[in-house]
């Protein structure tokens, strides 16, 4: 008894963790085993019993591992209501060699296919890694009500848990998750509850029963290559039941949401929703023949409207370096991997493709603030035969059924190349909104396709302004809306390989003598609050590089026209004065810690010389006098990690050169 008490008492004075067990499940297990490698479990009814609350039995600690015998099926539902801790999460994996193991909520079950394959239960700090999950309900059994609904992950987040965090989906494959009818509640097969989800974040509304009141919400969560196939509606949603459009931009939403390199295919539904967010990145993904189905079947489970990522109620989210093909749908549907809902702030869509899709380019609904739709290629999109909207660029002030329109303020759309080539591509313009910047756009419309033929509709609301600027319009594009630019430019952008099936951004880079170079107007890009912090922490406040690579300063430095800076001089703005050259100097090394040298390639005249860091700040300058062809620039020791330009000018000739400050 003595030695027991002392086990006892070393274990609990062992950090957490170091006593950690896995646990295994196989097919060929008992649920009467010890769970065990040599003795595994075999449901996931068991599994669910050991990862229950404390008050219902459960045992699994932080730092153990659930483990899955891989190419084993396990049909039933798994429930966890337990959490690990930061240094020490739970892991629901797998083992062995071979396929994924599958864990299906539908199947030979006897009670019937349940709601959920997998659920989450006011959990913290779990890792799910490495299994493939499904949930396609064909019998119903004792579950009579919910017959539209299924999930194969359902995350919940109560008034009994409070605040979820630190949840992290990697590797998974979440397919062929459809409910048993998919009638809405009026009894119609209009699908109008959006139900066959892969991974539902749900989260309650905060406590105010008590005192302080309890919050509520999901935060710190990571979904990162996982593959989701053929669902019957969204990939991904997140909720929050707080009431929305808050102007304090963390209260009553959930936080930071990450979600990277995952593929998306044929869902009837978005890849992903976000629904009172704040700080979302969404980035590297493809999104596949998104919205596939047909709303007028009573046999296609498939919901039939989709995009890659659309945002409501939510604020600080990027949306980057996407792909979107053939995206589909009755309603919304746009291009750029999706569109801007109501009740948005600081929202930025940038660096992604899409391609034919059925709504359009670009759409933001009422009461947003600082969206922004910058360099992304946009081709082939807007060719909805009939019905709901088709623009190349919507701003609409609708914020819900029944309520008066409110105006959007200080939307930019800039640097974005559209181009259309294809009959029926016939996309319009409508903005209701307030202040709205159109600047340093590619419009292209040949081969039959048109812009805004249909349409031109304008009405800025509450003295606000319409600035079009510096757009090279190029094909059939309406002249009441290219007549909006003063400054417009025309003439072929010249693209490297306009490919207009299956293509890739690089198709839409310019080549040399493009009558975008230099075109482009410099002005104040709008701020990002939440640059370089958090999941941002790679995020600048001014981009410094376009979709293609190419180096820019679109503030400082006059730009092209277009998603691709290629090509550009990099002149100062203002500058134009002289001649511009690339044979005067050359610089070393590159990157520099301390020291830059200079060459000249003559040494007869004075020079001057200005070093600008990326945001056009003059870093030092000096005067060369004639005779000198080589000089040392010591860079100050305050001067932070970058990109930076140096240009070096004599009476009638400049030339500027970028390096890398790395020390």
């Amino acid at each position: 008894m003595q030695s027991r008490f002392i086990f006892l008492l070393f274990a609990l004075l062992l950090p957490t963790g170091l006593l950690a067990k896995n646990y295994y499940v196989s097919a060929n297990g008992n649920d009467a085993n010890d769970g065990s490698m040599d003795s595994p479990w075999l449901s996931l009814s068991k599994v669910s019993e050991a990862g229950a609350n404390d008050k219902n039995g459960g045992f699994i600690q932080p730092g153990d591992q659930i483990l899955f015998r891989s190419g084993d099926t396990f049909e039933g539902q798994f429930i966890i209501n337990r959490s690990g801790t930061a240094d020490h999460p739970i892991v629901i994996s797998s083992y062995g060699e071979g396929e994924k193991p599958i864990l299906s909520g539908s199947g030979n079950i006897p009670t019937g296919d349940f709601i959920e394959a997998v659920k989450l239960v006011n959990t913290s700090h779990i890792v799910m890694d490495g299994l493939w999950i499904k949930n396609d309900r064909q019998e119903i059994g004792d579950i009579t009500w919910g017959t539209n609904s299924s999930y194969a992950i359902k995350v919940i987040a109560n008034k009994w848990g409070g605040i979820s965090k630190d949840l992290t989906f990697r590797n998974l494959k979440i397919t062929d998750v459809f409910g048993y009818d998919m009638i809405d509640w009026e009894g119609n097969f209009t699908l109008d509850y959006y139900n066959a989800k892969g991974i539902f974040f749900d989260s309650d509304k905060n406590d105010d029963t008590v005192t302080p009141v309890k919050e509520v919400r999901f935060e710190d969560v990571l979904i990162e290559n996982c593959y989701f196939y053929n669902l019957g509606s969204t990939a991904i949603s997140v909720r929050n039941l707080n009431p929305p459009n808050n102007p304090i931009s963390e209260e009553g939403r959930n936080r930071n949401f990450v979600i990277r390199n995952n593929t998306f295919e044929q869902l009837g539904g978005d890849g992903v929703v976000f629904a009172s967010v704040c700080n979302g990145l969404v980035e590297n993904n493809e999104f596949i023949d998104l919205g596939q189905g047909d709303k007028n079947s009573s046999t296609d489970r498939l919901y039939g409207r989709g995009e890659g990522c659309w945002i409501w109620d939510s604020h600080n989210i990027i949306v980057q370096y996407n792909k979107q093909y053939r995206a589909r749908g009755f309603g919304d549907t746009y291009g750029a991997a999706g569109h801007i809902d109501f009740y948005c702030k600081n929202a930025i869509f940038q660096y992604n493709y899409s391609e034919d899709t059925e709504g359009g380019f670009v759409e933001i609904l009422g009461d947003c603030e600082n969206s922004v739709f910058r360099y992304n290629v946009s081709v082939n999109d807007g060719h909805r035969a009939t019905g709901h909207h088709r623009y190349t660029i919507w701003l609409s002030g609708y914020v819900g059924k029944d309520s008066a329109p409110v105006p959007s303020n200080n939307s930019y759309i800039y640097n974005n190349t559209v181009y259309l080539d294809a009959p029926a591509c016939k996309p319009d313009i409508s903005i209701f909104a307030e202040d709205t910047y159109i600047y340093n756009n590619i419009f292209y419309a040949m081969n039959g396709a048109q812009i805004g033929s249909g349409g031109v509709e304008i009405d800025m609301r509450n003295g606000g302004e319409l600035m079009v600027s510096n757009n090279l319009f190029f094909g059939n594009i309406a002249m009441a809306f290219s007549n909006l630019d003063a400054s417009k430019v025309s003439g072929d952008p010249l693209f490297v390989d306009p490919v207009s099936v299956n293509g890739r951004p690089d198709n839409f880079n310019i080549q040399s003598g493009s009558n975008a170079v230099d075109r482009g107007l410099s002005f104040k890009e709008p701020e990002f609050p939440m640059a370089g912090q958090g999941i941002f922490e790679n995020i600048t406040n001014v981009p410094v590089e376009d979709l293609f690579g190419n180096a820019m300063d679109i503030e400082n430095l006059i730009p092209n026209i277009g998603a691709s800076n290629a090509y550009s001089s990099n002149s100062q703005v203002g500058i134009n004065d002289l001649s511009r050259v690339s044979d005067l100097f050359s610089i070393y090394p590159n990157p520099v810690q301390d020291h830059l040298n200079i060459s000249l390639s003559e040494s007869g005249k004075e020079v001057n010389y200005e070093v600008y860091s990326i945001h056009g700040q003059l870093i030092l300058s000096d005067c060369l006098t004639a005779g000198v062809n080589a000089l040392q620039i010591t860079l100050p020791a305050n001067v932070k990690n970058g990109i930076y330009f140096i240009r070096v000018a004599n009476a009638d000739v400049f030339q500027v050169e970028r390096f890398v400050l790395y020390r």
